[in-house]
């Protein structure tokens, strides 16, 4: 009983002094690597710029200036290439619905700025897209990507407070799926997040 009482305080402190939500938006600058069966890539892909969102939940564990977030986003990803033999032009458009895991360190703090290292598993599930194939629109449902993908990723960031329960921050992501093609095709996506988000401190409420 004394075991169980002393649990349930140490949650409660947990609780009522660390509980923060988060609001992120920002942009994703994204290409692919692909290679077919041969072992030949897909040369002049470029980066293409697209959207996205984010919202979870982040709260300290193990030890000081330690933080764990859990959350979801939906974010965009795509590319852009040609053909200078044949004059074809090459274009990807796909949104993904992502559940993501994360670490974050707080390792300097200048005045009121708090500086971070960040580290995260992200779960893709792809939603829709298109390839656009010179005139040609194809839906990209049922290809390679239109499959579940496992994306690591590694950041630095700040945060700033504006009020008492309330603090804004900027971060900077590198991201790169795990291989995820037919055969032995192989298909990765590779990512730079650039977010800007609200760090909302809800431990207030528990009082």
């Amino acid at each position: 009983m004394k075991k169980i009482t002393f649990i349930l305080l140490l949650l409660t402190a947990t609780i009522t002094t660390a509980q923060q939500l988060y609001v992120e938006g920002g942009k994703t600058m994204s290409s692919f690597n692909f290679k077919n069966s041969q072992g030949n890539t897909l040369a002049n892909l470029q980066a293409s710029a697209h959207s996205f969102m984010a919202i979870g939940y982040r709260n300290p564990v193990l030890f000081d200036k330690m933080y764990a977030s859990l959350g979801a986003s939906y974010a965009g990803y795509g590319a852009i290439g040609s053909t200078d033999a044949v004059g074809n032009f090459m274009e990807w458009d796909t949104n993904y619905l992502e559940v993501n895991v994360g670490a974050d360190y707080e390792f300097y703090t200048y005045k009121n700025f708090t500086f971070y290292a960040k580290t995260a598993l992200s779960l893709g599930f792809f939603l829709q897209g298109v390839q656009t194939f010179n005139n040609k629109v194809i839906d990209l449902k049922n290809s390679d990507l239109d499959k579940v993908s496992l994306d690591f990723r590694t950041g630095l960031g700040f945060s700033h407070p504006i009020s008492e329960n309330l603090s804004f921050y900027a971060q900077y992501v590198h991201g790169k799926t795990f291989d995820s093609a037919s055969g032995n095709e192989k298909l990765r996506i590779k990512s730079n997040n650039v977010g800007f988000g609200l760090l909302i401190d809800i431990s207030n409420k528990y009082y």
